[in-house]
This record gives C-alpha cells, sequence and structure tokens, in this order.
C-alpha cells in the first residue's frame, strides 16, 4: 500500500485527492491511501481527516518524514510551496505541488534543482489539462486545424486575489495554452481594464496567444485554436480532472518518472512573473527577463 501525505488541508484539492484514494467508489485509486495530513486550521483539518478518513493529523509537517512514501503539497498559497516540499525532496520522497508551482520563478528553480538533485519523482501541474474531453480535443488539434498559429485561451483569475494574486487560477488559464499551443513563449505584454487582463504571448516558433483573465466571473474555461486548415473551440469539462490527475501523480510516485520536463514546469511560473511585469511596467516583458 503506497501512503501518501497531505500538506496543506486548506485547499479543497486536499479533500478532493483524499477522497480518491481513501473512499469507496468508482474512482477509487487502488493501492493508494493518504495516512497523514497538515494543516494550520485545526479546524479545517480535522474536517478533511474527517471526511476522508484519514488516521493521522501532525503538527509538524516533518514528523511525516519516515511514515508516508510520496505528499501532494496543496496549499492554496504558492508561495508556501517551496519551503514545505523542500524537506520531502531532501529526503528522497517523490512530491506533487499543486499548482502554481510556486509564486516565485526562483522558488520554482529551486523545487526543480533540489529534485534533479535528489533524483525524486517530481512534478506540478493543473489537473483540468487532464480532462477526458480536454485530452481528446488536444489530440483532434492536427487532424482539425493542422498547425496552430493563433488562438485566446480564457479562464477566470483576480489579480486582487488573496491567494497570491493573478497565479492562483490564473495559471489553469496560462497551462491550458501550454497544453494546446506548446512551449516556448519568449515574451508577454499584458493590459488591465476593470480587473479584466488580457495578455498577448508572443512564441518562438510562431505561434501568437492571448490570455484572457476573466475577473469575479463563472469557473469556466475556454480555449480557441487556429491553424491552417480551421479553427476549433473547447469548454474544459473538469469532472475527470481530479481522478485523472491523480493518475498521472501516482505514476509519477511509483516510477520516478517525471510527467513533465524541467522546462515545461518552470515555463507558466514565468509566463505568470511576466504578465504581472508586464502589468506594472506597461511594456512588452521577455520571459528572459523573469
Amino acid at each position: 500500500m503506497f501512503r501518501l501525505g497531505i500538506v496543506g488541508s486548506d485547499n479543497s484539492h486536499a479533500e478532493a485527492f483524499s477522497r480518491l484514494t481513501n473512499l469507496e467508489g468508482e474512482n477509487r485509486i487502488p493501492d493508494v491511501l493518504v495516512t497523514h495530513i497538515y494543516g494550520t486550521d485545526e479546524a479545517r483539518t480535522k474536517e478533511v481527516a474527517t471526511n476522508c478518513e484519514i488516521p493521522n493529523i501532525v503538527t509538524r509537517t516533518e514528523d511525516m518524514i519516515g511514515q508516508v512514501d510520496g505528499i501532494l503539497c496543496v496549499w492554496r498559497h504558492a508561495s508556501k510551496h517551496k519551503n514545505d516540499s523542500l524537506p520531502f525532496i531532501k529526503a528522497g520522497i517523490p512530491a506533487f505541488v499543486d499548482k502554481p508551482l510556486a509564486h516565485t520563478v526562483a522558488d520554482a528553480r529551486e523545487l526543480i534543482d533540489t529534485a534533479e538533485q535528489a533524483k525524486v519523482g517530481f512534478t506540478s501541474f493543473s489537473t483540468l489539462r487532464f480532462c477526458v474531453p480536454t485530452v481528446q480535443w488536444l489530440a483532434s488539434l492536427k487532424d482539425s486545424i493542422d498547425v496552430p498559429v493563433s488562438g485566446v485561451s480564457t479562464g477566470p483569475a483576480e489579480v486582487d486575489s488573496e491567494y497570491d494574486g493573478l497565479c492562483f487560477y490564473g495559471v489553469h488559464t496560462v497551462e491550458l495554452m501550454h497544453a494546446a499551443f506548446g512551449y516556448g513563449v519568449t515574451s508577454v505584454t499584458a493590459s488591465e481594464h476593470n480587473k479584466y487582463i488580457m495578455a498577448v504571448c508572443k512564441y518562438a516558433t510562431g505561434p501568437i496567444v492571448a490570455l484572457n483573465f476573466q475577473y469575479n466571473e463563472p469557473y469556466v474555461f475556454h480555449i480557441s485554436a487556429f491553424g491552417k486548415k480551421g479553427f476549433s473551440d473547447h469548454k474544459v469539462d473538469s469532472g475527470t480532472s481530479y481522478v485523472e490527475g491523480m493518475k498521472v501523480i501516482m505514476e509519477m510516485m511509483r516510477t520516478g518518472k517525471w510527467p513533465l520536463t524541467p522546462q515545461q514546469l518552470i515555463e507558466p511560473v514565468q509566463v505568470l512573473a511576466a504578465i504581472t511585469k508586464s502589468l506594472a511596467e506597461k511594456r512588452e516583458v521577455a520571459l528572459s527577463e523573469v
């Protein structure tokens, strides 16, 4: 039985992932249990532990070391991810760090570099990219539009979110862009109007993609892709996101193989940092600057 520890009980993801491993149901992930949980809100931590039948609540994250085979670091605040994940990674314990990987590019680099040096399984992603209908749509793009040349990725985000600002929900929209158009963004130009944000991303390989961040709007994510043969639209159905994401996580945990490369892990953090810098300085920002 593979033992998981949850670090960060405040996020709904703590309960969503734990239900898949600990409670009976058609989507239950076999041969894995969340056995330990840590959080700073005692009542919330007890709530998740009770709802998901997690037997052990710890008051220090380090108390999980030696007791779990892997961790899910799922704080709402990405700024907490580095400090609470590094001790496990250094101890050789595989880690999934929830989206976004980190609040700063420097923190993201340190996490990635440490995991590479420790030769340990490691990843971070928005589970939306692994929803079954989204994966099917992505696979159909080559036939429907051929080479993508432009597009729009839309989703909710609040630049003034208490959870480290734009990155909290904005990372979903960024990662969906990467899933559809690939990696290799070279620059970002962002503009804000009434807290709604548009950010134009230029790719080294040619495509240009607009990130459309909707302020305080319904939880809807949408992608439009335009190519040499036409266009294709996709509204994300998140119904399978957690179970499909958890399958990817457990494959990484058991094999040590990273599902995303270091560059694929860090680029969403760089794009979000470039957007913030572009908004502040009102200019185009190269990713090399962040």
